[in-house]
């Protein structure tokens, strides 16, 4: 919150902002957890510091969509945020003077038009991460447009074609680590034209922030040591940018819709979740069909988003925590219920409706690649030259990909192979599709479509998509200092 912003304003926003996701493997915890636990850094004592009670939206009734944004001014600015609840505020570059920044909610089929204004120091864009936008509109600097050169604005305009829970961020490659590093976020959501009824639909960013003693963010970005390894790892783990844990009420048997989002740069973050029935009901945006997360734990790498639906409680009195799990476990979010029975404790299970995304994929026609990871500085190799370089697909660093990875008609079928021979989990982000996850002998995928995917250390990990848009796609690691690092290529549809 700005350093001076009253805690109804903190509680007004915590109701308004975000979304989160994972994929169905991680969610057994895996290396990801391993990467968290070896990383702990968040501390568990520090966040037990605050703790506020928020009042739930009507019953029935998604929250914000009465109020549903489709025109406003986006500006980018330096802002003064109280990321801890003592010491001195951060300065954040944020949207509109709020972190994350607004929400952007809209019902599919409507127009969304943003003016975007720049008032810091870089140039910036606007990526829409997993949207199916056109090209055009995808806000990667340098490849699909030029960046908006400080004090600069311009005007966007597009009709979102799916329902989802989708985030925004400024894209130029060679800063995206920085600029997300310090806020220059926030969510769009894109409304069912009819929304499944619940009792609360609430948008939770998790972030990770690198803090310094003086609670400012850690200056260096670019290192050698974060770009060239696990990425830029903070130290003090928000809940929409407000120190955790955070307290909601709801009424007993309620349902909520949890739109998750790891908004951190490079944090795998596994959540678990204590007395819910928790079903996962949307990955990346897209629909799918429902399931339990195994063993009550879900995984979130860095851009991923889930949609969740947490069962509370039939009876008063009874506090259901997530927890992420860091070290002995950090709380974020405690909800409680409270008051009369919920309208909707007898309601049936929720399953929403598709994205127009193709029932079946022509694996056997389809195109083929293979993008082999490489690169990364081990203990023991040389410092590269550059850190442009660092990472390489195919033998080439992003800077220097001239050339299309391949170039193919649209709807036309497509399987990449993603080759992992570095000594860490990758995460890419493909952008302008939606894809499956293929089994090993890629004789089927996983029910359920994703933009942002895990590639364990020396494993190889297929995806299959229809391609769409004319024009030129990037696929970029979501762990963003490896993006600066040269961790991308790009693709052409004509």
């Amino acid at each position: 919150m700005p350093a001076d912003s009253s805690e109804s304003t903190r509680a007004t926003r915590f109701r308004s902002i975000s979304a989160g996701l994972t994929r169905r493997r991680i969610l057994q915890g895996g290396l990801a957890a391993t990467i968290l636990a070896r990383t702990a850094e968040a501390r568990a004592e520090d966040a037990g510091e605050t703790s506020r009670s928020v009042s739930p939206p009507p019953a029935t009734q998604p929250a914000g969509v009465a109020q549903a944004v489709n025109a406003r001014r986006l500006r980018a600015q330096e802002v003064p945020w109280q990321l801890k609840p003592s010491g001195d505020a951060t300065k954040l570059w944020c949207f509109e003077e709020t972190s994350p920044g607004p929400l952007l909610r809209i019902r599919k089929g409507q127009e969304l038009a943003i003016k975007l204004e720049n008032g810091i120091s870089q140039p910036i864009t606007l990526h829409w991460h997993g949207l199916r936008v056109a090209n055009r509109f995808d806000g990667v600097g340098g490849l699909t447009e030029e960046p908006l050169a400080p004090g600069a604005d311009r005007e966007i305009r597009f009709t979102p074609r799916d329902a989802g829970t989708y985030w925004y961020r400024s894209m130029v490659p060679a800063t995206a680590a920085e600029q997300t590093e310090r806020g220059l976020y926030g969510v769009l959501v894109v409304d069912e034209e009819e929304p499944p009824a619940v009792d609360a639909d609430l948008a939770i960013v998790l972030d990770d922030w690198a803090l310094g003693d003086d609670n400012q963010i850690r200056p260096g970005f670019g290192r050698v040591e974060d770009v060239g390894s696990v990425g830029r790892l903070g130290n003090w783990l928000t809940v929409n940018s407000q120190a955790a844990p955070e307290t909601f009420a709801i009424a007993p048997g309620g349902r909520i819709r949890l739109r998750l989002l790891n908004a951190s740069n490079a944090r795998p973050i596994s959540l678990r979740f204590e007395k819910f029935a928790v079903e996962v009901i949307a990955l990346d945006g897209q629909p799918a069909e429902p399931f339990p997360p195994a063993r009550d734990t879900l995984a979130l790498l860095p851009g991923n988003r889930a949609d969740l639906i947490l069962r509370c409680a039939t009876e008063a009195g009874v506090s259901g925590n997530i927890v992420a799990v860091l070290g002995p476990g950090l709380p974020l979010l405690t909800i409680k219920t409270e008051g009369a029975p919920s309208p909707n404790v007898k309601a049936g299970d929720i399953k929403l409706p598709g994205n127009s995304l193709p029932e079946a994929i022509d694996l056997a026609s389809a195109l083929r690649a293979d993008l082999v990871l490489e690169g990364g500085v081990a203990a023991g190799q040389p410092t590269p030259s550059e850190v442009s370089r660092i990472w390489r697909i195919n033998g080439v660093a992003f800077t220097d990909a001239r050339k299309p990875l391949f170039s193919t008609g649209e709807g036309k079928p497509v399987v990449l192979s993603f080759v992992n021979k570095t000594e860490f989990l990758q995460a890419l982000h493909l952008h302008g599709h939606a894809a499956r996850l293929l089994h090993a002998l890629d004789d089927g995928w996983e029910p359920y479509w994703q933009d942002t995917i895990a590639v364990p250390a020396g494993r190889t990990v297929r995806i299959a998509f229809i391609t769409e848009g004319a024009g030129k796609w990037m696929i970029s690691s979501a762990i963003l200092d490896r993006l600066g690092g040269g961790m991308a290529t790009w693709f052409e549809v004509t």
